[in-house]
């Protein structure tokens, strides 16, 4: 690595430390921020007052506007104001398009001094000193590199006549010419087949050349890509819409342009829904389930529970719980049948605490599925760091006992071994929510459109089939003798298992990475690094007293410290533009998904082939490697003109959840084939029906027999 490189990455880390408390000015590393004020003193008989928040990047270093686009973060100022004021929101000024690798943003790449209007209470003592004071907040990137940054910035004003500050005249004035001036035009836009169309209208003798809509509801639109087109009564812009298109009601917007002059100009505008906020599209009416088809979904309950078991989330938590019943086979077995009891209670507790939120979130008309809560970037974070303290228990490196569940340990009395059990079965159930396996697709669609209680008993079918074999194991004296005899080799066992837990949590940081982008995975990583400190500290208090106590409190400190810059960071990969593909998969190049998309492929007559996957689904990763990134895959799917299209449910998207729920299903992995012969009908803003599904669990074989299959006219697969 070259060292303008490595000084470049130094200085980076040094700015996620936490930042000192001055006054202004304050100079990061990469930005000089100053709070300044627009008066010499503040009204002291009430009034209004304008602050201004000046960020000045370093050359080749850009700030971000309100919406950053594809990636980025605006400034924003957590205010400590006296009592009595109040600060209005920032205002920006126009941006303009940053492109940023396959991104596009919008920011700006010189100083800006944004804006917020003061409200001043009436009965100020004149001359008292007022103190006024905010956290900033801000993204600063230039052509490789993203930094999170803050400051705390200072002023101090007195009460007085509220005079004008003649040093800051000139800067506030320019600042407010930056503003795009409101403009009262009718503005609309609609959401309609994946695409989002503004109408707006102008007044005729208003002349523009190269408009560029920046949009700032964030999520309304996909950013990059706008069709435009003028008319005698304005401009019509149609980009592609974004995962918040459907629940959208309301934007501002600001239209840049050229003017007849050849100077940049701009409008600030207010754009309404025009065909209504229609929310998720309207399921079919659902029939009352009858008796057979309640106790069908049971049973597939109880059998995805019991091949939930197999798959590869679930098993290093299940095998630490193996391995806790081999030291229980030489106990009492009073001991080992409460174990597996209670350890089947955390399990089903867990699943019923699942379904309790599941259906909460869909009484209020929000799109949840199986996992939904992986979508979440906290969350990863949270389970990385659970795996990473629960390997280095494994490994030795720290002993907790009871006081952190005790997993993986030897039971060392009764009351240990009850909450050990019972905490293993709730931390199996979260650490399986990225698999999906056979029969529990189609359980859990069925139950999340049943009534609560017929939901109640699938979720209660899936915790009894995940815990029956372990309950066999602990109150069956016949399946209890088979397993093998307690000794030394539990120990290396023991220690054997901390590496899949490591691996696991390197996965879900990669997720996060997945979600944030790469700054996210280093500061996850480097959370793990403060985590693994303090645990190492901590196994060293037995032999060094409260001085490791103090170092491994401070560990976890700055693993919470670091932990917390995640809400800064705002660099998220977006949905590619229209056109664009996906990353490829053996011989496939998949294009990534829109309703639009599959519709006009469809309607050209060509073989669709559409898989619904998503990062943190290890069983959705496992089908792309084992069958669809094959050779025999690829040179099939090439031979019959099938399209791929890769629908990627890694972030919240509530059109995929629709498409998911359409086929009913509460989560990922689906897989549809449209066959040549597909005719599409029903509403453009509906998800297409009627498509061949394949089995959740993908071999090369059975996949190209299934699309050979529909191909012919036969059964769906």
């Amino acid at each position: 690595m070259k060292p303008s490189r490595l000084v470049r990455w130094a200085a980076a880390l040094l700015a996620l430390a936490p930042a000192a408390t001055l006054a202004a000015p304050v100079a990061s590393a990469y930005t000089t921020v100053e709070l300044i004020a627009d008066v010499a003193s503040l009204p002291a008989a009430g009034g209004k007052a304008t602050l201004g928040l000046s960020l000045r990047p370093k050359p080749g270093w850009h700030v971000y506007w309100r919406n950053p686009g594809d990636a980025g973060k605006e400034a924003s100022v957590a205010w400590e104001l006296p009592p009595g004021f109040a600060a209005g929101a920032l205002r920006f000024p126009a941006p303009h398009v940053i492109p940023f690798g396959e991104f596009v943003t919008y920011g700006f790449e010189g100083p800006v001094l944004l804006l917020a209007d003061l409200e001043v209470p009436a009965g100020l003592p004149n001359g008292e000193a007022v103190a006024i004071r905010g956290r900033a907040t801000w993204v600063v990137c230039d052509d490789a590199l993203c930094v999170p940054e803050q400051a705390d910035v200072a002023l101090t004003l007195p009460a007085g006549t509220g005079a004008e500050s003649a040093e800051h005249r000139p800067l506030f004035a320019d600042a407010r010419r930056a503003l795009p001036p409101a403009m009262a035009w009718p503005a609309r836009f609609s959401v309609a087949a994946g695409q989002v169309e503004f109408a707006i209208e102008a007044p005729a003798a208003v002349e523009a050349a190269s408009p560029y809509l920046f949009v700032a509801a964030k999520g309304l639109v996909r950013y990059g890509r706008q069709e435009r087109s003028r008319s005698p009564d304005g401009w019509r812009f149609v980009m592609d819409a974004g995962a918040a298109a459907e629940r959208t009601a309301e934007t501002a917007a600001v239209l840049g342009y050229t003017d007849r002059e050849g100077r940049s100009a701009s409008v600030f505008l207010e754009a309404a829904r025009a065909d209504g906020l229609p929310g998720p599209p309207p399921a079919a009416p659902q029939p009352r389930a009858s008796l057979p088809e309640v106790l069908q979904a049971v049973l597939f309950g109880l059998l995805g529970g019991l091949v939930l078991n197999l798959m590869p989330c679930v098993f290093p938590i299940l095998s630490m719980k193996a391995l806790s019943l081999v030291r229980l086979s030489g106990s009492e077995r009073r001991l080992a049948r409460t174990s597996g009891t209670l350890y089947a209670l955390g399990v089903v507790a867990a699943f019923l605490a699942i379904a309790a939120l599941l259906l909460g979130l869909r009484a209020t008309g929000q799109a949840a599925g199986w996992g939904f809560q992986l979508q979440s970037p906290w969350v990863n974070l949270g389970l990385g760091l659970t795996m990473v303290a629960i390997g280095l228990n494994l490994a030795g490196v720290y002993e907790f006992g009871a006081r952190l569940m005790g997993l993986g340990q030897a039971a060392t009395g009764g009351g240990d071994e009850r909450r050990t059990a019972f905490a293993t079965g709730l931390l199996a159930v979260v650490v399986a929510t990225p698999c999906t396996a056979p029969f529990m697709a189609s359980a859990l669609g069925f139950a999340l459109v049943q009534p609560p209680l017929v939901a109640v008993a699938v979720f209660l079918a899936l915790g009894s089939g995940m815990s029956l074999p372990y309950v066999a194991l602990a109150w069956v004296p016949a399946f209890a003798r088979a397993l093998p005899k307690p000794g030394p080799w539990m120990a290396t066992f023991k220690q054997v298992l901390a590496f899949p837990m490591l691996a696991t949590a390197v996965w879900l940081f990669w997720v996060v990475g997945q979600q944030l982008g790469p700054t996210a995975m280093a500061l996850a990583v480097l959370a793990a690094l403060m985590l693994a400190f303090a645990l190492w500290a901590w196994g060293r208090v037995p032999a060094g007293g409260w001085r490791w106590r103090g170092v491994a409190l401070a560990g976890a400190l700055a693993c919470l410290a670091v932990a917390a810059r995640l809400e800064a960071v705002g660099v998220a990969p977006a949905a590619s533009p229209a056109g664009a593909t996906a990353a490829r998969l053996g011989k496939l190049q998949p294009q990534p998904f829109s309703p639009a998309l599959v519709r006009r492929l469809v309607a050209a007559g060509k073989p669709v082939f559409v898989y619904f996957t998503a990062d943190w689904c290890i069983s959705c990763k496992v089908n792309e490697r084992v069958a669809l990134a094959t050779d025999a895959v690829g040179d099939a799917f090439a031979s019959r003109g099938v399209e791929v299209v890769r629908a990627d449910w890694t972030r919240e998207d509530p059109i995929i959840t629709g498409w998911l729920a359409a086929y009913g299903r509460a989560g990922v992995p689906l897989y549809l084939y449209f066959p040549p012969s597909y005719v599409a009908s029903g509403p453009p803003s509906l998800p297409l029906g009627g498509a061949a599904v394949l089995p959740q669990v993908l071999l090369p074989a059975s996949t190209i027999a299934a699309i050979v299959r529909a191909d012919s006219g036969g059964a769906q697969a």
